[in-house]
């Protein structure tokens, strides 16, 4: 065998063992603010809430804690604007491309995001909106599966 076949061989296994080992973690990671959700045994974790260039990120996953497959309808009928945020008195809605498609997962044909998400499972969703200023420091985000979630911190890189 090849010296740099060799090679290959024995860092294969490693780099698999090491990508497996920062999947499983990031997928784990403890998200920043937590709720319940009006679906039975489902949990909505906000695990990131990013400004960057003049755009906030949020990511929420939807996290099943229950034995059966939960369905979550999270857009219904092209209403993104149920996906707001706030901060101070100002209202921020999910941001929309030239073409008016919110910057947020695909709708199917309807306008609606519906996930199916298996006992134990979970589903990521997404959505850029207009950053507040920099002064602000964190943001309420109000979903229509959840109570608010309140005060949750913006990062900054």
């Amino acid at each position: 065998m090849p010296r740099s076949s060799m090679r290959f061989a024995v860092w294969l296994p490693l780099l698999v063992l090491l990508g497996t080992v920062l999947t499983v973690r990031a997928e784990t990671a403890p998200p920043i603010a937590s709720s319940d959700t009006n679906v039975s045994g489902v949990v909505a974790e906000v695990t990131e809430c990013k400004r960057k260039e003049g755009t906030l990120t949020v990511k929420i996953r939807l996290r099943n804690t229950g034995d059966a497959e939960a369905k979550v309808d999270v857009i219904k009928s092209r209403n993104c604007d149920a996906w707001y945020l706030t901060a101070g008195t100002k209202k921020y809605f999910i941001l929309r491309d030239t073409e008016e498609t919110p910057l947020a997962p695909q709708s199917d044909p309807g306008g609606g995001v519906t996930a199916r998400i298996p006992a134990n499972g979970s589903f990521n969703w997404w959505a850029k909106y207009p950053a507040p200023p920099a002064d602000v420091k964190s943001v309420n985000v109000y979903t229509p599966l959840t109570p608010p979630l309140d005060d949750v911190p913006i990062s900054d890189p």
